[in-house]
C-alpha cells in the first residue's frame, strides 16, 4: 500500500492537494485527485490541508498490534518532538501511557540525534569545500532522489535518528529487539522501505495513530504517573525538531556574514535553495533543510497548537532535562554507542518529466480557450500556479482541462444561455402546442357552426333576395328585407372568418422573395377604399435573402396588417414598409408602420386573440390578426406589435431566411 492515497469517495474537486504538493505528485482522473505512487515523497501536504478528509496514510496500527502478539520485546522510540504531542500531559506521562499500550521500553530519539549530529560535524571537518545537504529528513531525501538527481551526492551519507536508533538497538542494546518508532512525520513510513536501511526499523507510528491506540486501549496519559525513558541519555538531541536543531546539536555555527552553513525549512524555500544550487546561484557549504517547518510542524500532530507553542514545549523539556540529568551518563553512553554504523548511501530515482514544447503548450491552453497570452489568467484555481504548468500537467497526464475554472464559468454561461434558447424554443412550441389545439377545438366547433347555421343562413338569404325581387322599388318592406340579408350576409362572414381561423391550412412551401410579395400586397391594399387619403412607403433592402414560405399564406399575414394600417387613418397618414437582415443575416424583419389613432395599453397584449377588435359592429369579425399570428408561428417566425396612442403602430414580423440563395437589387424608398 501506498503512504499516501486518495479515498475517491471524499475527494471533491477543491485541487488543494495539487496546489500544496511539492512534487506534483497528484494525478487529476475523472475529477478524482490521485496521489501518484511513483512520484510521491511521503511529505503528507496533501493529508494536511485536505478538510476532506480524502486523503488517507498507511495505517501501521495493525502491525504494531501485531508485534505485540508475536514478540517479547518491542521497543518504542519516541521523536525529539514528543513533549509536544499531547500538550495536556507531561512528557513523563506520555512515556508511561506508551509503556501502558505494551511496548517493553520506551526510547527517545534525541540520543540518535546526538549520534547524528557528531556524524555530521566529523564529516564536515574532513570534507572541505565540497557541498553538503542534511539527509535526516526523508521527505527532501526521496524530493531530491526524484526531482534534483544531480543533487544526490552531496547528501550527507549519514542515517536519520531513527535509523540511528534502531542500529543501536538491534546492533548492540538488543537485538531481538523489534523497533517502532514514534513520531509526527508520515515520510517515516516511507524511509523505513528504503532498502538501505531494511530492517533496521520495524514500523512507524504516526502521533496522531498513538492517539488513536490510547483511545481505543482507554488510556488518559494526564491520569499516569510520570516515568523516565529507558535507554542511553540524549543531550542537546532533544532540540533536533526545532528549526536549526541539528546545527545546534553538532555545535555547527550558521554564521551569515561567511554564508558556508545555512538552515531552511519549508517546502517553497527548500524547492528555492534546491534550484539556486542547481544553477550555481549560492555558495554555501552544509545545508541543514527541513521539508516542514522543523519536525514541530509535521503534518501527523494531533492537537492544532501553533509552531511556537509547540517549540517552547521542546525547548522547556531540554531544558529540564539538561538540569536534571548528569552529563557524565550521557558522555558513557555517547562512548558506547560511537561505533555503531551510522553510514548510508542514496542512489537516484528520476522522475523528472520533460518539458513539451511551445507548440504543444499552445495548443494544450487553446481547448480551455486560451488562445493568447493575455487570456491566461494564472489565477491558480486549478492547483498550479500558471495556466503553462498547468498545461504541462495535461502533456503528462497529471491535470485535465476541465480542472480550468474560468473556462469551466464560461462553459457553463454558454450551456446556461443554450439552455434558455432551448426553454424559449420550449416554450414557444408548448405555445403553439396549446394554439393548436384551441384552434382544433374552434375547428370542430366551427364544423358544427357551419353545419348549423350555413344551412339556415343560405335559406335565409335565398328567400330575401326572392322576396326583395317580387317587391316593387317603392315598398316599405324592402328596406326590412334588405337588412334582414345584409345581417345574414355579415353571419356568414363570421361563420367563414371563424372556419378561416381554425382551419390549419398545411404551407406549401417554395423558395420566395419576400419583397415581390410586399410589392404585390401593397399593390393590392392601394386599391381599398381605406388608402384614398393615405400614402404608401416603401423601404425594401433588395439585398435580402430567399425565404423559403408559403407565399399565399404570407401575403394574407401583410395585407391584413397593411389593410388595418389603412383603417386606422381615415383622415389620412403615411404607412411605411420595410424589409432589411437582422441578427446577422439569419433573419429577415418586415416592418410596418401607420401613423394612426393607435391602440391603447390595455389593448395591445389582445391584439392577436381571436374575436377582439376595436372596431365598430359590423365592421370586422377580430380574426384578422389571429389568422396572420397562427400564419406566422407555423412559418417559425414571430410578430410583435409596438404602440403608443396618438403617434400609430408598428409591426414587425420575424421570419428566418434561407441563406442558400440571395436576390439582386439594391435599395429602394
Amino acid at each position: 500500500m501506498p503512504v499516501v492515497s486518495t479515498i475517491k469517495e471524499k475527494c471533491r474537486r477543491c485541487y488543494t492537494c495539487v496546489r500544496k504538493c511539492p512534487a506534483k505528485a497528484i494525478k487529476v482522473e475523472e475529477g478524482q485527485a490521485k496521489v501518484v505512487k511513483e512520484r510521491c515523497i511521503a511529505c503528507g501536504s496533501c493529508a494536511k490541508v485536505c478538510h476532506q478528509g480524502a486523503k488517507a496514510v498507511r495505517d501501521s496500527t495493525g502491525i504494531v498490534k501485531e508485534l505485540f502478539w508475536n514478540n517479547a520485546k518491542v521497543i518504542a522510540c519516541l521523536a525529539p518532538s514528543f513533549p509536544a504531542a499531547f500538550p495536556q500531559a507531561r512528557p513523563g506521562q506520555i512515556i508511561s501511557a506508551v509503556k501502558s499500550l505494551g511496548f517493553t521500553e520506551v526510547m527517545e530519539v534525541a540520543f540518535g540525534a546526538d549520534l547524528v549530529a557528531k556524524a555530521h560535524a566529523r564529516l564536515m571537518r574532513r570534507n572541505g569545500n565540497k557541498l553538503v545537504i542534511s539527509s535526516p529528513c526523508p521527505a527532501l531525501v526521496l524530493y531530491v532522489k526524484k526531482y534534483f538527481p544531480s543533487l544526490v551526492p552531496s547528501l550527507s551519507p549519514i542515517v536519520s535518528p531513527m535509523v540511528a536508533m534502531g542500529r543501536i538497538i538491534k546492533r548492540v542494546y538488543c537485538p531481538d529487539a523489534k523497533m517502532v518508532f514514534v513520531g509526527p512525520c508520515i515520510a517515516k513510513k516511507a524511509e523505513i522501505d528504503d532498502p538501505e536501511v531494511t530492517g533496521d526499523v520495524d514500523a512507524v507510528l504516526t502521533f496522531e495513530e498513538l492517539e488513536r491506540m490510547f483511545k481505543e486501549a482507554g488510556i488518559v496519559a494526564e491520569k499516569l504517573p510520570e516515568s523516565d525513558a529507558d535507554g542511553p541519555v540524549p543531550r542537546l538531541g532533544r532540540i533536533f525538531p526545532v528549526p536549526g536543531g541539528l546545527l545546534r546539536s553538532a555545535e555547527l555555527k550558521e554564521d551569515i556574514c561567511q554564508n558556508q552553513v545555512l538552515a531552511t525549512e519549508g517546502k517553497e524555500a527548500c524547492t528555492q535553495i534546491l534550484n539556486e544550487l542547481l544553477e550555481d546561484a549560492v555558495e554555501v557549504k552544509f545545508l541543514d533543510l527541513l521539508f516542514c517547518e522543523g519536525c514541530i510542524n509535521g503534518p501527523a500532530f494531533p492537537n492544532g497548537l501553533s509552531v511556537f507553542a509547540r517549540k517552547e514545549s521542546v525547548a522547556n523539556y531540554v531544558k529540564k532535562k539538561l538540569t536534571e540529568e548528569r552529563e557524565a551518563r550521557h558522555l558513557a553512553d555517547m562512548r558506547k554507542y560511537r561505533k555503531v554504523d551510522l553510514s548510508r548511501t542514496f542512489s537516484s530515482d528520476d522522475h523528472r518529466l520533460p518539458t513539451p514544447s511551445y507548440t504543444i503548450i499552445r495548443e494544450i491552453l487553446r481547448r480551455t480557450n486560451k488562445i493568447h497570452p493575455d487570456d491566461e489568467l494564472n489565477c491558480g484555481a486549478c492547483g498550479y500556479s500558471s495556466c503553462q504548468e498547468k498545461a504541462s500537467a495535461v502533456y503528462w497526464g497529471l491535470a485535465e482541462n476541465e480542472m480550468c475554472l474560468p473556462y469551466l464559468i464560461d462553459q457553463l454561461e454558454e450551456n446556461l444561455n443554450r439552455l434558455a434558447q432551448s426553454h424559449n424554443e420550449l416554450r414557444e412550441a408548448q405555445q403553439q402546442l396549446i394554439q393548436s389545439e384551441k384552434m382544433a377545438s374552434v375547428g370542430q366547433l366551427a364544423a358544427g357552426v357551419a353545419h348549423e347555421i350555413n344551412n339556415p343562413l343560405g335559406t335565409i338569404l335565398l328567400y330575401s333576395y326572392m322576396l326583395l325581387e317580387k317587391l316593387g322599388s317603392t315598398d316599405s318592406r324592402k328596406d326590412e328585407l334588405e337588412m334582414i340579408a345584409k345581417e345574414a350576409t355579415r353571419c356568414r362572414d363570421i361563420v367563414r372568418g371563424l372556419l378561416d381561423f381554425a382551419r390549419q391550412r398545411k404551407l406549401q412551401i417554395e423558395n420566395i422573395d419576400l419583397n415581390k410579395i410586399l410589392i404585390e400586397t401593397i399593390s393590392l391594399a392601394s386599391k381599398q377604399a381605406a388608402f384614398q387619403k393615405v400614402e404608401i412607403v416603401k423601404a425594401l433592402d433588395y439585398s435580402i435573402p430567399l425565404i423559403s414560405g408559403d407565399p399565399v399564406q404570407l401575403k394574407e399575414v401583410f395585407l391584413n396588417i397593411i389593410s388595418n394600417a389603412g383603417e386606422a387613418m381615415p383622415d389620412g397618414g403615411t404607412v411605411t414598409v420595410r424589409s432589411g437582415v437582422n441578427n446577422g443575416g439569419g433573419v429577415i424583419e418586415v416592418i410596418i408602420r401607420d401613423t394612426g389613432h393607435g391602440v391603447s395599453p390595455e389593448n395591445l397584449n389582445k391584439i392577436f386573440m381571436p374575436f377582439f377588435t376595436t372596431k365598430k359592429i359590423g365592421q370586422g369579425t377580430g380574426l384578422g390578426l389571429a389568422i396572420a399570428y397562427g400564419i406566422v408561428k407555423m412559418h417559425r417566425g414571430s410578430i410583435e406589435v409596438e404602440s403608443k396612442m396618438g403617434e400609430g403602430a408598428t409591426f414587425y414580423v420575424k421570419l428566418p431566411a434561407n441563406s442558400i440563395t440571395k436576390a439582386d437589387g439594391g435599395v429602394e424608398n
